[in-house]
């Protein structure tokens, strides 16, 4: 531990030790997900990832799929979900999500959402949306939406 103190002499090397850290952080603590139905949605996620070396991504058009595996996980989940998913909208993940204190008290979701009045947004943050992105996603906006729920993606 002293010797990598050693070799931390400069600001630019304390910025890359904590880029470091949380890139670990990220692959190590958290699983993430992905409930997506259009194709540029479902390549953005890993793509995304991938370039912070971030592979415990699974995605899937269905929902369930999700579901089931976040049920089972004792890690850590980032979910970013499709409120239009088909077999399992958004509205009704939450709900399942909420008969299950264990797996709802380990996941944070990210709804990809069509652009709603506020009104809209209000009600899927009471139901436990942690945040946003807007449909067609960015990777930009899901970065920012990652960044806001405490999950750092470094640029």
């Amino acid at each position: 531990m002293a010797e990598t103190l050693e070799k931390i002499s400069t600001l630019s090397d304390m910025k890359a030790l904590m880029a470091e850290l949380q890139r670990l952080e990220q692959k190590f603590l958290y699983d993430f997900y992905g409930a997506l139905q259009d194709f540029s949605s479902k390549k953005i996620l890993p793509q995304l990832l991938a370039k912070k070396k971030i592979t415990n991504v699974f995605i899937s058009e269905k929902g369930t799929d999700i579901f089931k595996k976040v049920s089972v996980s004792k890690r850590y989940s980032v979910i970013v979900y499709d409120l239009e998913s088909v077999d399992m909208n958004g509205l009704e993940f939450l709900a399942e999500l909420e008969k299950n204190s264990d797996a709802k008290s380990r996941c944070k979701v990210i709804m990809a959402i069509p652009k709603l009045n506020s009104d809209a947004q209000m009600k899927l943050k009471q139901l436990g949306a942690a945040s946003f992105v807007f449909k067609p996603i960015e990777a930009e906006a899901l970065r920012l939406a990652f960044e806001k729920i405490g999950v750092v993606i470094p640029v």
